[in-house]
């Protein structure tokens, strides 16, 4: 899979195309320059698959007017591979809260690389500015953080634009929100836990979160973001605001079946993929989560979601050494992709 050498101005790519200083940002496509991050191709009956299921399937989906591609590796190989409305392999578009799953296993690399002794370990320790030591908040961990169950008031999808896109300095803002549970308990989804997280790597590894991430994970996969985002303060936005092509977000899926193993390197500890993809706290809607990952256990196979707003998804079967990538227009008002109808009415049971 060789190709171009990565290399990404993180100044350069932070600027703000929707203007002002808005928590979410406007989503435009941007084209990536460079030639496509290579894979091995293969077709779906190669890899037992049935092709023809898998087209009706595709077709289906390829109803709602939102879907922009469509890709399904097994077995290491891209075996379907078909872009819609107009989109085609070289437009970068938000992955949105996709993006989260990446700013988690940054947090796994940064634990291996001792910059983080722990995800056990208090946000006091490492923005004692925000968190007091000894303070209620203290009792907030990474690990909690990474849950979504710290406990801090947060309602999504409001509280970034009633609350904290007012302010210069939306980690505080973030941290100063109310603790009305108690930490490790109750799952509450939060993009503002996921900025704090990129604050905190921030401080714990001494480099932006774009540049940490370049440097130990994407770069290594052959990805090189278009544009991500950052806040008024200049923390790199954390979890939301980050752009990539879609066989660039296979690649990041692709790891995780490698068990973070890429090209003959341990890139992320083994032991961080798994426990990252299992059941952490019960969520909602019948899902569970690890971190920042969205879980749905044995139905039939265990399936691990990297999800983001209006249909950005890599779904994960690693039980069948499946994935499937899908992305969205999010630039018009859509409704978000079904995917989870397309995986299991009709990828699944074409798998033979």
């Amino acid at each position: 899979m060789g190709e171009q050498p990565v290399q990404v101005d993180c100044d350069a790519i932070s600027g703000r195309p929707g203007g002002g200083q808005t928590f979410y940002e406007d989503n435009p496509t941007y084209i990536d320059e460079r030639e496509p991050p290579g894979w091995n191709v293969s077709t779906p009956g190669e890899v037992g698959i049935d092709g023809d299921a898998l087209e009706v399937g595709a077709a289906e989906l390829a109803g709602s007017p939102a879907l922009l591609s469509l890709l399904v590796v097994r077995g290491d190989a891209l075996v379907f591979e078909r872009y819609y409305h107009g989109s085609d392999a070289s437009q970068s578009n938000n992955i949105h809260s996709a993006s989260k799953s990446i700013l988690s296993t940054l947090l796994g690399i940064a634990v291996a690389d001792g910059a983080i002794a722990s995800i056990d370990t208090s946000l006091a320790d490492y923005l004692p500015e925000y968190v007091a030591a000894g303070s209620d908040k203290a009792a907030i961990t990474l690990r909690h953080v990474v849950t979504m169950s710290s406990g801090l008031e947060w309602t999504e999808d409001d509280t970034e634009t009633s609350v904290i896109e007012s302010t210069d300095d939306w980690v505080r803002a973030i941290l100063e929100q109310p603790l009305t549970g108690t930490p490790g308990v109750d799952f509450n989804y939060s993009s503002g836990m996921s900025h704090v997280l990129s604050a905190v790597l921030t401080r714990a590894t001494g480099e932006n979160t774009c540049a940490y991430a370049h440097e130990k994970l994407l770069a290594p996969l052959g990805i090189a973001a278009e544009h991500w985002g950052r806040d008024p303060s200049g923390v790199f936005s954390g979890g939301y605001n980050l752009y990539m092509t879609p066989r660039e977000l296979a690649r990041f899926g692709l790891l995780f079946l490698h068990g973070g193993e890429w090209e003959g390197v341990q890139l992320v500890p083994r032991s961080w993929v798994q426990e990252a993809i299992q059941p952490q706290l019960p969520a909602e809607d019948g899902y569970d989560y690890g971190y920042f990952w969205w879980l749905l256990p044995g139905s039939p196979e265990d399936v691990a979601i990297a999800w983001g707003f209006g249909g950005q998804f890599v779904y994960l079967v690693p039980a069948l050494d499946l994935m499937v990538v899908m992305t969205a227009d999010t630039a018009s008002d859509h409704p978000e992709l079904d995917g989870e109808t397309f995986l299991y009415d009709h990828l699944l049971p074409a798998v033979q």
